[in-house]
């Protein structure tokens, strides 16, 4: 069985006017092992052409995904779900899925799902071991800033949960892949949130 690999096929993005959120396109990911694939969110419906065009330079339609993680069931991460009518679709029960996550759930070797709650309650993200441990994040890191400033999603229901989950994902991960921009290695932030920073 040949390893995990993860690739970001549409880069996240988001532009704000001070708190308010002008426009948020998440990242999509695909994380896959031999011929097993899964995405990580789909983005918004701006991004479909740059979706459907990432998957085609790589060989695959959207039948060849089996599987869909949606980190959260807001807008900006599930805008092109529709692409994907045959894939099993995994989300946290609090946000519509069937997913009740206490602890992990394994998907496939070196792949797991895990609670990372604060910026809604049913936020889950991904941990992937391929060449390095990758986090994908959805919006419990939305983008480095967050890592770098240590501050929770801008938008949050809980901030000691966010923060937790921050916390979580950076210890965890050699590299963190966010919601909303591009991906980083954690080693600069690791620990602050132990050091109360």
């Amino acid at each position: 069985m040949s390893a995990n690999r993860v690739e970001v096929l549409c880069p996240g993005m988001i532009v704000r006017d001070g708190p308010a959120v002008l426009e948020a396109r998440s990242t999509v990911t695909l994380v896959s092992r031999g011929d097993r694939r899964l995405l990580v969110d789909t983005s918004a419906p701006e991004n479909r052409k740059m979706l459907t065009e990432a998957l085609r330079s790589r060989g695959l339609a959207p039948s060849d995904i089996e599987m869909v993680v949606l980190t959260h069931a807001h807008g900006d991460h599930q805008g092109n779900l529709d692409l994907f009518p045959q894939a099993k679709v995994v989300a946290h029960r609090a946000e519509g899925g069937e997913l009740d996550l206490e602890g992990e759930v394994i998907i496939w070797e070196g792949v797991r799902l895990v609670s990372t709650p604060g910026h809604t309650p049913g936020s889950i993200s991904v941990l992937v071991e391929a060449d390095e441990t990758y986090a994908i994040a959805g919006d419990a890191i939305p983008t480095e800033d967050n890592a770098r400033k240590w501050v929770p999603p801008g938008h949050h229901y809980d901030r000691r949960k966010a923060m937790g989950s921050m916390e979580m994902l950076t210890e965890a991960a050699d590299v963190v892949v966010p919601g909303h921009g591009p991906a980083f290695r954690t080693a600069p932030y690791k620990e602050r949130g132990r050091r109360g920073e």
